[in-house]
């Protein structure tokens, strides 16, 4: 091999390493930030979000209304399909036990991440389109009880408006 093969040749191969070894280092970074989110957002999940839901559900229901709590873990299956993590409280009022199905979304609130864009989405079953409207979704540290309690009250409104 030619000196000049071997050096010009050797030069690409380091150039691809540098970007190579940055990719990996960019990959390994986003994985760590995203299992961070994921971490975050199972805390204000059992810290604010599941108590306040705990709460007014027993609220709710003793006066004779029922409730229930979903919670869903974030899965990335292999085929690049993921599933959100989240958090749903869904409301049955007094006298409405065997309501449509397709009435059920009305009666919910829900906070699901957006692991892309590191994210949560609010969609309220009071708000139509609740969770498309904040297109860019709320981040962790905007989640606060407020924030919760106006997305209930809210909720309850409607349902008890019906």
């Amino acid at each position: 091999m030619s000196e000049r093969l071997t050096r010009e040749l050797g030069e690409m191969l380091d150039a691809y390493d540098v970007v190579r070894k940055a990719d990996d280092a960019r990959k390994r970074r986003l994985e760590s930030e995203g299992l961070a989110f994921l971490a975050a957002f199972a805390a204000l999940r059992a810290k604010l979000l599941r108590p306040t839901f705990e709460v007014a559900g027993e609220m709710l229901r003793a006066r004779g209304h029922e409730y229930a709590i979903r919670e869903e873990e974030f899965v990335f299956e292999g085929d690049g399909k993921t599933s959100e993590a989240s958090i749903t409280l869904a409301i049955t009022p007094a006298g409405l036990e065997k309501a449509a199905a397709n009435d059920t979304a009305k009666r919910e609130l829900s906070f699901s991440t957006r692991h892309y864009n590191k994210t949560v989405s609010v969609v309220n079953g009071a708000v139509p389109q609740s969770g498309s409207l904040q297109a860019s979704g709320y981040g962790l540290a905007q989640i606060d009880a407020q924030l919760v309690e106006d997305e209930l009250l809210k909720l309850v409104a409607a349902i008890v408006r019906q």
